[in-house]
């Protein structure tokens, strides 16, 4: 058991005092070697604590750890690129330069490569498995990247997140290339997107980019899907139903996209803070959805839902629908729970008005996804709130030590399972286990309001 202790030790930084539970945790796999015991989802031991307000205690914590670990995830994600062509109010990153150069440095596209052909096989049953091009914007590179990851492993479904000027790239296009997934963000009516983000041409080349999205994905027959995103902000919280007439009634009677996923902004600057909404403009926001959701969703096909992950905003969504009847679709009675909750990985999913709501706490994020930054790092969620300089020398423009984002500088030889297990312990002790705290102390004020 010494492999996974020292590479714990090696990654810890060096003010961290290790905590109980991971000590715990270590003890729990030498006894389960000797002993082994039924395996329950992570997301299943944060949903029974949490819902019946049962403190979590440094076992309940290590077992969390511990089924983590053996989650590894069906995801591989990268931000390729950390320049853009815009730079939206909303947005993560800062403006920066191209970090081309840091990719091929650091050898990125064979990294991509090797954790993709690393990820758990495919099943009829199991989750699909996916690598999702995360951003900025796409490069000619990136194609023949996306090119021989099909050929390499040709069960995991590709996927692109973008504003809509790939459309540059169709002539550049690999021939018979066809994604799983395209997703074009539409953040709000032509005014509000444009001026979310910055640009008086940021609608017009998103819905370009949609209009020939059919291009460069697979249809629908065989699984393939357009995606658009939506983040809430006090800019665009009234804008819900127009955006899905937009795209969803689309043009010609033929929609433009198939899923409008809406998710809330999470603040990471002073510029983006100032957008978040308070709990008026959620209310509005949540009129908004409901009123989508009862246009365009049916029992055997919602096209529309709302995700969650700050529990700011799950508290929030509490005091809008009222928090007896929030806490009544995350039941703490088993045989409720069994009909009303369902959990998809570390996601958790309910409905609320008719709403399909998904929740990823984020104190269990490892198992959404393995992250591989522009310079083949693995990095832990919310990396993108610094530049890559600003990650790679370990401290930010203002003095903040950007050192606990980072796991490791990944290689074409990486171990996909040893430095995944590395990446849980180390956002554990690093930042899951305070943001268990403030989830647990959400739950419990949510509780108090409703009389419970």
């Amino acid at each position: 058991m010494e492999g996974p202790i020292n590479m714990y030790r090696a990654g810890k930084q060096e003010d961290e005092t290790v905590l109980p539970e991971i000590s715990r945790l270590h003890e729990m796999k030498i006894d389960r070697e000797r002993e082994p015991v039924e395996y329950i989802e992570s997301a299943k031991l944060w949903y029974w604590n949490m819902v019946e307000g049962k403190p979590f205690n440094v076992d309940k914590k290590a077992e969390i750890i511990f089924s983590q670990q053996s989650e590894l995830p069906y995801m591989v994600s990268s931000v390729m690129e950390r320049v853009c062509t815009l730079q939206c109010a909303h947005c993560l990153y800062q403006k920066e330069k191209s970090s081309a150069a840091a990719s091929r440095e650091s050898h990125l596209a064979e990294v991509i490569e090797h954790m993709v052909s690393s990820l758990p096989q495919a099943s009829e049953d199991g989750p699909d498995v996916k690598f999702m091009s995360a951003g900025r914007i796409l490069r000619p590179w990136h194609l023949d990247l996306l090119k021989n990851l099909r050929r390499v492993r040709p069960d995991v479904k590709l996927g692109v997140i973008d504003n809509g000027t790939y459309t540059k790239l169709l002539s550049k296009w690999p021939e018979g290339l066809k994604l799983d997934w395209l997703d074009v963000s539409i953040d709000g009516t032509e005014e509000h997107h444009n001026e979310q983000r910055g640009s008086a041409n940021a609608y017009a080349d998103a819905m370009n980019g949609l209009r020939h999205a059919r291009e460069i994905v697979r249809p629908r027959a065989e699984g393939g899907y357009i995606a658009s995103l939506l983040t809430l902000t006090s800019i665009n919280a009234r804008d819900v139903l127009k955006v899905a007439d937009a795209v969803l009634d689309g043009e010609d009677g033929e929609p433009l996209v198939d899923k409008l996923n809406i998710v809330t902004m999470s603040p990471t600057n002073a510029i983006n803070a100032g957008l978040e909404m308070h709990v008026d403009d959620f209310a509005e926001g949540w009129s908004e959805i409901k009123r989508a959701c009862e246009k365009y969703n049916t029992p055997g096909n919602e096209r529309i839902s709302l995700g969650l992950y700050r529990i700011e905003d799950v508290e929030k969504l509490a005091a809008v629908v009222g928090e007896q009847k929030f806490l009544e679709s995350f039941p703490s009675d088993e045989a409720e729970a069994e009909k009303r909750v369902r959990t998809r990985g570390n996601f958790i999913e309910t409905h609320i008005d008719g709403v399909p709501v998904s929740y990823l706490p984020v104190s269990i994020w490892p198992p959404e996804e393995l992250l591989i930054e522009a310079d083949a790092a693995y990095r832990l969620a919310f990396e993108g709130q610094f530049t890559l300089d600003e990650l790679r020398t370990g401290r930010s423009k203002n003095g903040r030590d950007t050192k606990p984002y980072t796991v490791a500088q990944l290689t074409p030889e990486t171990d996909f399972h040893e430095v995944y297990e590395k990446a849980v312990e180390l956002y554990w002790q690093r930042f899951g286990h305070k943001k268990l705290d403030e989830e647990f102390a959400a739950f419990q004020r949510i509780r108090s309001k409703a009389g419970k």
